[in-house]
Order: structure tokens, then sequence, then C-alpha cells
């Protein structure tokens, strides 16, 4: 095994951490003991299709939370309102014991919540290193005030890159350092976008589609470092389809269909709730129409 690659252990965080989630009740909008995320009322159409369309949600803080469900059940739609990159047609939200006000991507990033995408948004012509440098947070060489006094932003600037090249090394980039981006393969790009999420220090990531398009080696390796992030205390929101993926790492389990969340639980439970069976194989509308 490269050495890289950490196998996850049975549970993504430690044992007393998740502890107190293991005594919610497996039911859809479950209040947690301590949530990081409250999202009330969530709803986003297009035309007449309801994407989204949340009573309740709350993602309890330390822990990882897989949302799942069949393609189309409006995962992406609900990160991307919660991360502002689109606008809810109704509903309120608070993250970190604040109500979420006009939500854009920019300000909920210095609160802590960083996502990334499905489809990586790594710069193909900047480095691996300054792609990672571009997550740093109040960068004062950025100040046009600033930036001629190379004093006021030199020592800023070593930090950053020090703490960069450590996240590098981390996630098995390190030798790549001074290549561009776009040389890397998919699933290099993706420990990128882990990497220069990391650099802003968040409170809650939220990972869009981490293993897709991720070959085996790596995805073992992702998992491990998803992992490692829950240990270390932050809180992990991430979409997957795979369900050995879902089962190995997680600590709880969301479900959408149809926009709506039909069941929550940890995995053991939720993968095989009747319900989320059906909602995957469409098992009762095919009895109904034969």
């Amino acid at each position: 095994m490269p050495d890289d690659v950490m196998p996850p252990p049975e549970s993504a965080s430690a044992e007393a951490e998740i502890e107190p989630i293991l005594t919610v009740p497996p039911v859809p909008g479950a209040p947690k003991p301590n949530p990081l995320l409250v999202v009330d009322d969530l709803s986003r159409s297009f035309g007449g299709l309801r994407a989204v369309d949340v009573d309740h949600l709350e993602v309890e803080r330390g822990v990882v939370t897989a949302l799942i469900g069949p393609n189309g059940a409006g995962k992406t739609t609900l990160f991307n309102l919660l991360t502002g990159f689109d606008r809810a047609d109704t509903g309120r939200w608070s993250f970190n014991g604040e109500a979420v006000v006009a939500p854009s991507p920019d300000q909920l990033a210095r609160k802590g919540m960083i996502r990334t995408f499905q489809l990586t948004k790594s710069l193909a012509k900047l480095t691996v290193l300054d792609n990672v440098l571009l997550g740093a947070p109040r960068q004062v060489g950025e100040r046009l005030s600033a930036a001629p006094f190379r004093s006021r932003w030199q020592d800023q600037e070593q930090a950053n890159t020090e703490k960069a090249g450590e996240l590098l090394e981390r996630f098995n980039l390190a030798h790549m350092r001074d290549d561009l981006a776009g040389t890397l393969s998919g699933g290099q790009r993706k420990l990128l976008e882990v990497a220069r999420a990391l650099m802003a220090d968040p409170v809650l990531i939220m990972l869009d589609e981490p293993m897709a398009g991720v070959n085996p080696a790596l995805a073992q390796s992702l998992m491990g470092h998803i992992t490692r992030l829950a240990f270390e205390g932050l809180t992990v929101v991430f979409i997957e389809h795979a369900m050995e993926v879902v089962t190995g790492i997680s600590d709880w389990v969301v479900v959408l269909a149809q926009g709506q969340i039909i069941a929550e639980g940890p995995p053991w439970k939720a993968i095989h709730d009747e319900v989320v069976i059906d909602a995957y194989l469409g098992r009762r509308r095919a009895e109904a129409g034969s």
C-alpha cells in the first residue's frame, strides 16, 4: 500500500466525538445535540420542477455526514443554495450559531464554510503551489494600499507558502508543486481542491462527489484524508453515490429524493431503510405500474 494511502477506520471520527449523534432518532429532520448548520423551509424550483424542498435539516458538528440519493434528487442544488452559489426561493438557515443573510460564497468562506465541486476548479495555467495559495484568506499583499510595500506582507506570504507546502506534502503532491495544475490527473486535482480548501481553515468542508472519476488507489487515499479531517475536528458533508464509500467513512447519512429528505440515520440503518431502497429502485412505482 502506498505511503499516502490511509485506510479508513470503522468510524470517521473518534468514538467519543460521534457518540452523541448515535443517540439521535433516525428520522428525517431529526434535531442534533450540537448542530453546526440548521436549515428550515428551504426550497428552490426551476420552472415547474421543485428541485429542493427541505422542511428541516441539522448537520452535527464534528462528524462526517454523507448526502445521498438517486440522480436528480437535488443534492448538488442543496449544496449550491447553502454555499451561496444559487439563490433559494424560500428558506432560512444558520451556520455556527449565526443566521445566514443574503449568502455569498466569499462571505460564507470567510465564516468557515468551504465547498468543492464535482468538476474540479483548478486553474490549469497556474502551478500546483499557486493553486493552493489561492485559498489563503485575508492576504494583505492583495490590497492596493499595501502591495507596493513588501515589508507589510512578506511575513504572511512566507507563512502561507510554508502552510501550502505542508498541505501538498500531506496530499502527496509536493513533488509536483512547480508543475502546472493542468498536468494533474483527475484524482490529483481532487486532492488539490481539498488542499486549497484547507488553506482557508474551514469549520465545515462540503465535498461534491469527491470520488467521482478517481482511480481506486487515489480514492482510498482520499477516503483516508477525509477521515483525518474529522479526527482533526472539522465537520464534513459529502455527496456520494458509492455505498462502500458511504459506509466506510460516514458517521451519519441524509437521504434526498425528489428534493426532500426521506431518511436520516447511521449508515448501516439509512441504506437499508425501505423508503431509501424504494427511492433508489423505484420498487413501489414499478409494482403500482405492473
